[in-house]
């Protein structure tokens, strides 16, 4: 069994979100690991992936802040392999902090989040963007009164790693991304809309007005589904999927699966709906889509952005999965080479697996010694 950790809150009070609108009673979970030295230089900020949580390491089994959506699947930390003592985010070198997102369901400040009437925000709950996510982290740093630090940041941790450095360069040391990119793909922009549809064209949203004991699982499970085909590497998923076909899990009326791809995907989705909130899932997922560097960054364009990293001699370290549906090596190369053309310091190293967008939670080993070797 890991270590026990406990999650933590830290209350920001009213915040300011980039739409304009203010909430108060704000507050931010986090968890940490390892120990901060006394010249408080020591720190990594990691972020995690679209619906995962703070938790990356160590096991936890109670969030009373997250209720129901706090199952088994949570518990265990999501980067166990890669965050202890000896390993590449050693705890016995570094301080690791890792927040949940503003409008997630899992302590953070969000739509299933108890509002000053007593009710749930809801549909009421501002759509967040990579620079509402930037500004409330940092808050966590000036907790600490770290000024300097570096950056860990897979999937869209890696596009709110970009703003966040732009915001505040002076203080980021060095930033690794993984499977990420400076821009969201029109593709993925069309599935995110795809997946709010399906949530709002489910009876039971109604309007984002539901009680978090009847949440539109049918719509979040469809959601999920069209998702998860990003995070695969879909020419290798009929053996991943499991060998069994599963029954109707409440989903279908008639239809059965009669295909182990099928049934894997809709195992997928209803496990899903279990553990996330309908209203965050929309929030974070157009915060994905509609991602915009320059403007959450307020520079003039995303060369701009590149050439304040490089004025502030930040380096970089980017890796690809040669199978990623979601940020392709192209992408992520094109995203170096510009990085590059605008005077950054920057490494690239491409990962061979067949595990898809999720490599790097499925197969950390890839990524040991080449992040291990940047840290160090």
């Amino acid at each position: 069994m890991p270590d026990s950790v406990r999650t933590h809150i830290l209350p920001l009070g009213d915040f300011t979100f980039s739409c304009g609108d203010t909430l108060p009673q704000i507050q931010l979970a986090y968890e940490t690991y390892g120990t901060l030295n006394r010249e408080k230089s020591n720190a990594i900020l990691l972020f995690h992936a679209l619906t995962g949580s703070h938790h990356a390491h160590g096991y936890n089994d109670s969030l009373p802040e997250a209720g129901d959506f706090w199952q088994p699947e949570n518990h265990e930390g999501w980067w166990d392999r890669m965050i202890g003592p000896g390993k590449p985010l050693d705890t016995e070198r570094y301080f690791i902090i890792c927040v949940n997102y503003l409008g997630s369901c899992y302590g953070s400040s969000g739509p299933a989040s108890t509002a000053p009437d007593g009710q749930p925000w809801g549909s009421r709950f501002p759509l967040v963007n990579a620079n509402d996510q930037a500004r409330a982290q940092i808050r966590v740093l000036d907790h600490f009164g770290i000024d300097r630090f570096a950056i860990v940041g897979p999937s869209l941790g890696g596009q709110l790693a970009l703003v966040l450095t732009a915001l505040y360069p002076q203080r980021v040391r060095s930033v690794i991304i993984i499977g990420s990119s400076c821009e969201t793909p029109i593709d993925h922009k069309l599935s995110v809309f795809e997946q709010i549809l399906a949530i709002e064209l489910d009876p039971a949203y109604k309007a984002g007005r539901y009680a978090l004991s009847e949440q539109p699982s049918k719509g979040v499970a469809l959601a999920r589904i069209i998702c998860h085909k990003l995070f695969v590497y879909q020419k290798g998923l009929e053996k991943r999927a499991r060998k069994g076909i599963c029954d109707r899990q409440g989903m279908l009326s008639w239809y059965n699966p009669t295909h182990n791809i099928e049934s894997y995907m809709l195992h997928q989705g209803v496990k899903f709906s279990k553990r996330f909130d309908a209203n965050a899932y929309i929030r974070i997922m157009n915060m994905w889509a509609w991602f915009d560097l320059a403007a959450c960054s307020h520079t003039a364009d995303i060369d701009a952005t590149f050439r304040l990293y490089a004025e502030h001699r930040i380096p970089f370290m980017l890796f690809s999965i040669s199978t990623d549906c979601c940020f392709t090596p192209t992408a992520i190369s094109r995203f170096y080479r510009r990085l590059l053309k605008n005077g950054v310091q920057a490494r690239y190293k491409r990962i061979r697996s067949i595990k898809g967008h999720d490599s790097f939670l499925l197969e950390p080993e890839l990524y040991e010694a080449d992040i291990r070797a940047y840290l160090g």
